[in-house]
């Protein structure tokens, strides 16, 4: 599968040293400053389940992208989501076997990020009764809801009225 994956220029330059490269937590300010720890602990057990047990002492993926506004091409690093970047990035294309990677919808992603519930509804008033819905469960049933709610982001096909389509 051909996949492109943006990294800071200091990681491709040890990359051509090394040969390989592992996604360093420590590295990351989405995990160490932004708190979002528990999302990637969640992905990591997800790929586990999905795809295997990652290599020796490797913790967390290293995210690429396969497929913008729904079609599988190369990022363009001028969009919005990557001009928050710091330092040179570069655009790194990657073939990996289909069974090493798990793909999910990015945007949904967020929700996960957020520690969020992924509600089935499609417009404010279905909206409105979900959110009433999940309100009122205790706090165990809330989160256990929310977790499985988050498989969905491994649904990859543009909804039916997408307006991307």
């Amino acid at each position: 599968m051909r996949i492109w994956s943006i990294q800071p220029e200091a990681l491709y330059e040890k990359l051509k040293i090394e040969k390989v490269m592992h996604c360093d937590p420590t590295q990351s300010e989405w995990i160490t400053e932004c708190g979002f720890g528990s999302a990637y602990d969640w992905i990591a057990e997800q790929m586990k389940v999905r795809i295997g047990s990652p290599p020796k002492d490797v913790i967390y993926p290293f995210w690429a992208w396969h497929t913008i506004e729904w079609k599988h091409q190369k990022p363009d690093l001028r969009r919005m989501e990557f001009r928050g970047y710091k330092g040179n990035q570069v655009c790194l294309e990657l073939d990996i076997p289909d069974d090493m990677v798990l793909l999910s919808n990015e945007d949904m992603w967020h929700i996960v990020l957020n520690d969020g519930y992924y509600g089935d509804c499609t417009n404010e008033q279905e909206m409105e009764v979900e959110e009433a819905w999940f309100d009122s469960l205790c706090s165990d049933d809330q989160i256990s809801v929310k977790t499985q709610s988050w498989e969905k982001i491994f649904e990859i096909s543009p909804p039916y009225e997408s307006t991307w389509v």
